[in-house]
């Protein structure tokens, strides 16, 4: 019989080093769905996987997957089940797989809440097509337009939320840019011409104090379409996947990230599991650094 994640499960939570959890929801996305099936078709990928980086490095951090969280379309209970029970690990490293990017209301709320809690300062780092920070979506303040409009309104400061790669905007979202100045928003236009290398440098120095916590939150639709076609909504003009992954890589090498959430994948809409597999191939990396930053 085929093991998800062969080779890297944990035995049990005291011996991992990565906590797993899905949330299989996409019922606040806007335009395509499907996103609900990709915690299942990550794990059923990751039988086929071998433990190791695309440079031939065997993967020794391990995982423990705490299965799937149930959640509604206001996440009335999700935040604090997670805050409960999936951050009460404060030793770990915690990985998600979405689902919309409406979750993230409900996982940057507990992660927030665990924060403060433990001293810490939070912080988010928004990799994503679009801004997210819309009050209200299609009369829901719970879309997957709203999750970091909602952080703010929790009270996550701005000057603590990074927007990587944005490229498609509603109109409210720019006048909520002007209620919020000190939000850093590097669209992916500049990103590209610029490159990753001083953005990782600027972001790197910025939170290089271990008072800061980070939770990166990672869409998808961050990539170039033609590097991620499944996914809802689909913008032209995107990240290459090798920047993202080296942006990623990056601030878990040199920053304090303790959580990470990928979401948006969508696997009714993707082409041979092309967007699928990217997500899986980034997240092995992500082990990779770990490995090294753990001196494992």
């Amino acid at each position: 019989m085929k093991e998800e994640f062969r080779d890297l499960l944990a035995e049990n939570i005291e011996s991992s080093d990565i906590l797993l959890c899905g949330i299989p929801f996409d019922k606040n996305a806007s335009v395509g769905k499907g996103a609900s099936l990709a915690p299942k078709v990550l794990r059923e990928l990751s039988y086929d996987l071998p433990a190791l980086d695309m440079k031939g490095n065997l993967l020794k951090s391990k995982i423990y997957d705490l299965g799937d969280y149930e959640a509604d379309e206001t996440f009335a209970n999700l935040a604090k089940v997670m805050e409960e029970e999936f951050y009460s690990y404060n030793d770990k490293f915690h990985l998600i797989f979405g689902g919309d990017h409406s979750i993230a209301i409900a996982s940057e709320k507990a992660f927030y809440n665990n924060c403060l809690k433990r001293g810490k300062e939070p912080v988010i780092i928004h990799i994503d097509a679009h801004p997210d920070i819309c009050d209200s979506y299609h009369n829901s303040i719970y879309s997957h337009a709203c999750p970091i409009k909602r952080a703010l309104d929790l009270g996550y400061k701005d000057y603590n939320v990074t927007l990587i790669g944005v490229r498609g905007f509603e109109a409210q979202e720019i006048e909520t840019f002007k209620k919020h100045p000190l939000l850093d928003v590097y669209k992916a236009c500049d990103v590209n011409k610029l490159g990753i290398e001083p953005l990782l440098l600027l972001l790197t120095s910025k939170y290089k104090d271990d008072k800061y916590e980070i939770h990166i939150s990672y869409d998808i639709d961050a990539n170039d379409p033609s590097f991620a076609p499944g996914t809802g909504t689909p913008e032209a003009f995107g990240l290459l996947s090798i920047d993202i992954l080296n942006l990623i890589t990056g601030l878990i090498s040199h920053s304090n990230v303790t959580s990470l959430e990928i979401v948006e994948v969508a696997p009714p809409l993707d082409v041979n599991n092309i967007t699928s597999w990217l997500a899986l191939k980034t997240i092995y990396e992500i082990i990779h650094t770990l490995d090294i930053k753990n001196k494992k």
